[in-house]
């Protein structure tokens, strides 16, 4: 498949959406915040942003459906073994000693809870290795269908699932003591993104022509599906800010539409965004393991909310990407970082063409 600029720049987006939340939170907990102002502008940013990791789970099927339309190589689950589940291993064993009383039986247990069960900020990897082997599974008997069913089956699907697990204490119960992983990385949960995404890889060129065409279409779903969200957090109480919200559903795959039709459109490029692109998926797992570190830092440039967040958010993105920078110069550390080309040596010879900008977007064949 040929490296596609929107994916990249939405793929370093998200990824930067993440961080710029966590900073958020980090600035909450850190600065006696004047609650009027946090309810004019702080909380309308933090529920813009709760996008970024339904959008990176969505992108991840969606690059599958399009570079695998009639089923997966030889070879595929091994890849994804190594480039994404070890270094969620890897980092999950440090994150795991980080929460633990440092001895080996906490350690242990912590450890189960976060890398087997998925309670920590990784689980999304548990989600999108769900996505591959449904992908595997149904991928072939969904291509054959109308996208439309599944797409309103799936839907109602995920709403119903998140919506009986927020307003209903028996289902709420029923998921926190049967369902054997953590309740956030439950298919039904994500069954929606999963399908949009498929169909998304399966019709990518014409969805995109569309939007293209009709940017209208993607701005008016945006602001309406966002208003639904501030709608539902002013009048109807529901107040939880999370990106696993029954109202993100539509939101999130909005924001993905308007985004990759005003790229395309505009021609927008960004080398700085595809560098992060290729960082995204360490930056993902290790952000939370440096943004706390930095607090005092962050401090000497104020307390005020823009400056302590983009500062954090800055130091944050520069710390992962020095590491992974520094682990993948061993090819034994290599296994926290995964698959990073931007790091890739270019081997020199009088037949190697040059090296052009595309040549660091991320190749998402692999």
């Amino acid at each position: 498949m040929k490296n596609l600029n929107e994916i990249n720049i939405i793929r370093a987006i998200m990824c930067l959406a993440i961080v710029v939340t966590h900073s958020i939170s980090n600035y909450l907990r850190n600065i006696e915040v004047d609650q009027a102002a946090y309810d004019q502008y702080i909380l309308w940013i933090r529920f813009a942003l709760l996008c970024s990791t339904p959008i990176f789970i969505l992108l991840s099927e969606t690059l599958i459906s399009k570079n695998y339309p009639n089923g997966l190589k030889k070879g595929f689950f091994l890849k994804r073994v190594k480039y994404i589940l070890l270094p969620y291993i890897f980092v999950g064993l440090i994150v795991s000693y980080r929460s633990s009383d440092k001895d080996l039986l906490s350690f242990m247990e912590v450890a189960f809870q976060k890398i087997v069960l998925g309670q920590w900020y990784g689980f999304f990897v548990i989600v999108i290795f769900q996505f591959y082997i449904l992908h595997w599974l149904i991928g072939k008997y969904l291509a054959r269908v109308n996208p439309i069913g599944p797409i309103l089956i799936s839907f109602a699907i995920s709403f119903a699932h998140v919506y009986c697990y927020v307003h209903i204490d028996a289902y709420q119960n029923f998921i926190l003591t049967d369902y054997p992983l953590w309740y956030k990385t439950h298919i039904f949960m994500w069954l929606f993104y999963f399908i949009v995404a498929f169909y998304i890889g399966q019709y990518y060129e014409q969805l995109i022509t569309f939007l293209t065409q009709k940017l209208w279409v993607p701005i008016l779903l945006t602001i309406s599906s966002f208003g639904i969200i501030m709608y539902n957090y002013t009048e109807m109480d529901y107040t939880r800010i999370s990106s696993e919200r029954y109202d993100m559903l539509l939101y999130s795959v909005s924001v993905f539409f308007l985004l990759v039709a005003l790229i395309r459109k505009f021609n927008f490029d960004n080398q700085t965004l595809v560098m992060i692109s290729n960082f995204s998926f360490f930056i993902y797992l290790t952000h939370m393991i440096f943004l706390p570190y930095f607090v005092k830092l962050s401090l000497t440039f104020g307390e005020n909310f823009f400056t302590y967040v983009g500062v954090m958010a800055f130091l944050t993105i520069s710390a992962c990407i020095g590491v992974a920078f520094m682990l993948y110069q061993s090819r034994l550390t290599r296994y926290f970082t995964g698959k990073i080309k931007y790091l890739e040596p270019t081997p020199v010879n009088s037949k190697t063409p040059p090296v052009t900008r595309e040549a660091y977007n991320v190749n998402y064949d692999r």
